[in-house]
């Protein structure tokens, strides 16, 4: 493996303060990156790509110079973080190819078009203020404005929100090499809620005031049965009271207005009861009808339910919510 030295950046300081990369950079500066720099390299060539990347990111400090700036994009991508490694790479060859090697900067340029395939890009767009949004939990600067961040391909998630507003949670599948470009509108709570219940609001009570209409029906034939016992018993009682009672038709010795009496006083009677035994099951069925009506309002309470339709590009919005 080839060493990774780049003593040759650290010229005189007459060569370098023509070099824009070294301007504002001072001796010690350099002395320390050049000594960030071997320790860095020595640790690279074992292997040890995280200690390395500490100490290049040492060196960085001291010094941002571009050469500098491709050993981290080396140990980046042993480490599989492309994104940070594409965007150093970058970095590197933004004074193209002057500042470093030619093998380095032919290198660099490799490097390029491999990294462009394996990271994507997202912007962002959002017009309303005070949203503040998160790509993948990292907070974006807050809008109206729009940001880009180069992200990995597969699946990535952009949550917004505000006060009064419906929270948005959209899931972006990018591919490497692609740009996705998103833009945030957030609904007010008041147009993006909507009261739905369990059954058409007039099927409650049209349980509910059948039941009580039957139950009143019912009550008015008990009244009526009743009215009919009392006129019965109130007949039955002022006839024994003149010494003639009419229990049965067919007791001997009746004469046969007797026997008549008897006998329109016994179905009389019978008629009463009857009608009391089938008042008492309608006000039965009734009350059962007029409960289950009550329980039906109670159940079918208006609940206020949070929806949107899917956004433009496929994507679809989540959020929903109960008061």
């Amino acid at each position: 493996m080839k060493r990774l030295l780049i003593t040759a950046m650290l010229c005189s300081a007459s060569i370098a303060s023509a070099q824009p990369w070294a301007e504002g950079v001072s001796d010690a500066h350099k002395a320390e990156a050049q000594a960030r720099l071997e320790e860095g390299n020595a640790l690279f060539l074992k292997q040890s790509y995280r200690e390395a990347l500490e100490k290049y990111q040492d060196a960085l400090r001291a010094w941002d110079h571009p050469s500098i700036r491709f050993n981290i994009v080396r140990c980046l991508i042993q480490l599989d973080r492309p994104v940070d490694a594409y965007d150093n790479l970058k970095a590197a060859l933004k004074y193209g190819a002057e500042p470093l090697e030619e093998n380095v900067y032919r290198e660099a340029l490799a490097y390029e078009k491999l990294l462009a395939n394996e990271v994507a890009e997202v912007e962002i767009k959002c017009a309303q203020p005070g949203v503040a949004i998160t790509l993948d939990g990292q907070d974006l600067p807050t809008c109206p404005g729009q940001a880009t961040r180069r992200v990995k391909p597969g699946k990535h998630e952009v949550v917004a929100n505000k006060a009064g507003f419906l929270t948005v949670q959209r899931e972006l599948k990018v591919v490497g090499g692609s740009r996705e470009s998103v833009d945030i509108a957030l609904v007010p709570l008041a147009e993006a809620t909507k009261v739905v219940h369990r059954w058409p609001t007039w099927i409650p009570w049209v349980v509910f005031g059948s039941g009580l209409g039957v139950a009143g029906f019912g009550a008015a034939m008990e009244y009526n049965a009743q009215r009919t016992m009392d006129e019965h018993d109130r007949e039955v009682a002022r006839d024994c009271a003149m010494g003639v009672c009419y229990a049965d038709p067919n007791a001997d010795g009746l004469t046969d207005a007797q026997r008549a009496k008897a006998r329109d006083l016994q179905t009389q009677r019978a008629n009463a009861e009857l009608q009391d035994k089938i008042a008492i099951g309608i006000i039965s069925v009734g009350t059962v009808a007029a409960i289950a009506g009550g329980v039906m309002l109670v159940m079918n309470r208006g609940e206020t339910v949070y929806s949107l339709e899917p956004q433009p590009g496929g994507s679809m919005v989540t959020a929903s919510g109960r008061f």
